[in-house]
């Protein structure tokens, strides 16, 4: 895929992220105007853009406080998903994972509008855009690209 097209899908996937903006949150929903969890919100801008969705979805807790210590969310972005490299800008349409608190499990994701922009759902204000402020940007456990997305800077 050349970079034009990359580009394409990349404002694409921001732009169908910006339009799920006022949906209520519901835990483990993915249904834009209806409700979504951060996951859900990711799932549903995967079907909009890129088609089906590549995995099935485990029961999960809204705390993702597995009792056997592993990183669910995580693993389910780097099956899914391209890891982009930790020196690397982050661009419209990377899914951004973050750890809530420094010793947590990744347990939030939100997709990029921009370097400095994400679109998320939080459980107190449903899918909202967001600044990416130093209070996020210390929690981020991992940036990750959509197939399609050239994950390159």
């Amino acid at each position: 895929m050349n970079d034009l097209m990359s580009e394409a899908l990349r404002a694409a996937l921001a732009a169908e992220a910006r339009s799920w903006i006022g949906t209520p949150y519901h835990h483990r929903a993915s249904t834009k105007g209806a409700g979504a969890d951060c996951l859900g919100l990711i799932r549903g801008v995967w079907r909009a853009c890129i088609g089906a969705e590549p995995l099935l979805v485990p029961p999960y807790t809204g705390s993702w406080a597995d009792a056997d210590g592993g990183e669910p969310l995580l693993t389910a972005a780097r099956t899914a998903l391209t890891e982009c490299p930790a020196s690397a800008s982050i661009r419209p349409g990377d899914v951004i994972v973050f750890r809530v608190g420094p010793a947590n499990v990744a347990k939030h994701a939100g997709i990029a509008n921009s370097a400095d922009r994400m679109v998320h759902a939080w459980e107190a204000a449903g899918v909202v855009e967001t600044r990416l402020v130093p209070w996020w940007t210390r929690r981020i456990a991992g940036v990750f690209a959509f197939p399609g997305c050239n994950e390159e800077t």
